[in-house]
């Protein structure tokens, strides 16, 4: 059978395995045991689960359940409440001022937590409601919150990253790192787009008074000193080598616990649920990455992976062209599938053709991972987007659609920055 033969059939049965509504994770697992038992009959069998305790029995994916366990701590235990209002005193009497909280607390939130579905659900539920109540402009409140829900994921600790970094077989720390850049860009890039929507259209957010005092506003800067802790706890001593991204990890989730603690937020109820939500969401991401690595196989086995990078070289690409390319196609993708899916269908092909055309691989994955937080929230099936329109009241979800896109090209945009200026990636890791 010709390679390009195996390769459509074996991505366009994932796709329709997708479509069916089947956990994504049995979709690979399926497609895997079909395609190792026509390639080697039984002997596949064995090849299988090899390559599945393989893909998941390292030292690199010992994070990813530690910072899944952080973040649902915050949202679980609503601690997440007290940083907020502390920000909240602090912004004053501005036109738009629930918008510049939620982008500040959503920049702060993100280098606690790093879940953008958690993001979305925290402001949709709580946030969201209070801003139409104002008279806030319901569309570009929607959009704040989804701009605010992309900046999770990259800045860190992102659990995207480390998926990438991962497969990706690349430094954690640093492409973890690397997201500093671009995620405080956009928050800026988010932050001037609200100011001007809101001088132009001045209905579109209206002006109050704050009643926060001066003490006021110097004791809620006490009430964030252990926020600041947790991030540094995290991050600091990852950047500064002290600890890995594990070690950082369970730092930091111990310290969150402490923390609710402290704050009399733990209890069984909010526990169980921290834990039941860790255990799926670090199962399923597991049993995805044990699947992927058995189609990766497939595909090299075949031979569809060696002559598709061949034909890539022979065709002439300048790196620029393949560079657009190969980020166009997980773009394209995220109109359709989840960014853990869309990871585990690109990356083991995109690996080497990264390094065929001499790419950065830093700079590579961190657009990359740019291009995965796009699809979280671009219509039709953005996971954002469904998680916005399950948290906020009364929203459908063309309001949720149409919102989105301003906040989509405003990413699009950055990622050509990116590209025109890479050290928006890479210069904060080169210091570490």
């Amino acid at each position: 059978m010709e390679w390009w033969l195996v390769f459509v059939i074996a991505f366009g049965s994932l796709l329709i395995f997708f479509t069916t509504g089947v956990p994504v994770a049995f979709c690979f697992l399926a497609l895997d045991i079909i395609g190792l038992y026509l390639l080697f009959g039984e002997r596949g069998m064995s090849l299988l689960t090899e390559s599945m305790v393989e893909s998941v029995a390292t030292f690199t994916m010992s994070p990813l359940p530690m910072f899944v366990f952080l973040g649902e701590i915050f949202f679980q235990s609503r601690v997440v409440d007290i940083a907020f209002e502390a920000i909240d005193k602090w912004i004053g009497s501005v036109r738009a001022r629930l918008h510049i909280v939620a982008l500040v607390f959503a920049t702060i939130y993100g280098a606690i937590s790093g879940s953008g579905m958690a993001m979305a659900a925290v402001m949709g539920s709580g946030l969201l409601p209070d801003m139409v109540k104002r008279g806030y402009d319901k569309k570009l409140s929607l959009g704040v919150v989804m701009g605010g829900a992309t900046l999770d994921p990259l800045i860190p600790p992102s659990v995207a990253a480390v998926l990438i970094a991962s497969l990706a077989n690349i430094s954690t720390a640093k492409l973890l790192i690397s997201g500093f850049g671009p995620g405080f860009m956009y928050a800026a890039m988010f932050l001037i787009y609200v100011l001007i929507m809101v001088k132009m259209k001045p209905e579109k957010a209206p002006l109050y008074a704050s009643s926060s005092t001066l003490p006021e506003k110097l004791f809620s800067i006490l009430k964030m000193f252990p926020f600041a802790a947790i991030i540094f706890l995290v991050l600091g001593l990852m950047m500064l080598g002290v600890a890995t991204p594990t070690e950082s990890a369970g730092v930091g989730a111990f310290a969150s616990l402490v923390l609710a603690a402290c704050l009399g937020r733990v209890n069984v109820k909010m526990l169980r649920g921290s834990l039941l939500t860790t255990v799926k969401v670090s199962a399923m991401m597991l049993l995805i990455i044990a699947g992927s690595k058995a189609f990766s196989q497939i595909l090299a086995i075949s031979g569809a992976t060696r002559s598709l990078v061949s034909v890539v070289q022979t065709a002439g690409f300048s790196p620029l062209a393949l560079l657009i390319v190969l980020q166009a196609i997980p773009l394209f993708l995220g109109c359709l599938v989840d960014p853990v899916s869309i990871m585990m269908m690109t990356i083991p092909v995109y690996l080497p053709m990264i390094e065929a055309a001499h790419f950065d691989p830093l700079f590579f994955w961190c657009l990359y991972l740019v291009t995965i937080t796009i699809g979280s929230i671009t219509p039709p099936f953005g996971i954002v987007l469904f998680t916005l329109k399950a948290s906020a009241p009364n929203t459908t979800l063309k309001e949720v659609y149409s919102a989105a896109m301003p906040f989509v090209f405003m990413v699009l945009f950055g990622m050509v920055l990116m590209v025109i200026f890479p050290q928006i990636a890479t210069w904060i890791p080169s210091l570490f």
